[in-house]
């Protein structure tokens, strides 16, 4: 065996081993994320800078292929007019993708970046609305939540809220 060989060898199995090695760390990732955030949650902030009352419950979902988020916020607009819209969002997790539907008709593709202790879920395309959420995860039982839409290429908040772990 010629030295290129053996070295083109070592090569390929460190580089294997490295992505086996990545690969369990994001699985473990995701898995410490959702470990963190399967449960009930109700939350208070604002929406479009109106004081709003949000509802988050996180599960697992057909044979765990996924994580599923059943979402509801509620407001009252600029004129008085109660507002409510309801969601669901299901998360493929070692994919980093997902689709949200919402009570507005609206379906969106979902872009995942995951961490330990947080989630940014980049949402829509350049047929839809676009924005980001990020899910932060400040200890067992509180979790941090901006929402964001994309205007003119920059980000702007319309919405957070700080969740506290709920019995339903």
């Amino acid at each position: 065996m010629d030295a290129n060989y053996i070295m083109n060898k070592r090569i390929f199995l460190l580089l294997a081993a490295s992505l086996l090695i990545a690969g369990k760390t994001v699985a473990q990732t995701s898995e410490s994320f959702v470990k963190a955030v399967i449960g009930n949650w109700q939350g208070k902030g604002t929406l479009f800078n109106q004081e709003a009352s949000f509802h988050m419950k996180w599960e697992n979902a057909l044979s765990s292929k996924f994580v599923k988020l059943t979402f509801k916020n509620s407001f009252k607009d600029k004129s008085g007019v109660d507002r409510e819209m309801n969601a669901h969002a299901y998360y493929r997790l070692m994919q980093n993708t997902g689709y949200w539907f919402d009570s507005r008709g609206i379906m969106l593709p979902l872009t995942l970046e995951i961490s330990e202790n947080s989630m940014t879920v980049l949402w829509g395309d350049a047929s839809s609305e676009r924005g980001k959420t990020i899910y932060s995860i400040d200890n067992l039982n509180h979790i941090s939540v901006q929402d964001f839409v994309l205007k003119g290429g920059s980000y702007a908040l319309f919405g957070e809220a700080t969740y506290k772990r709920s019995e339903k």
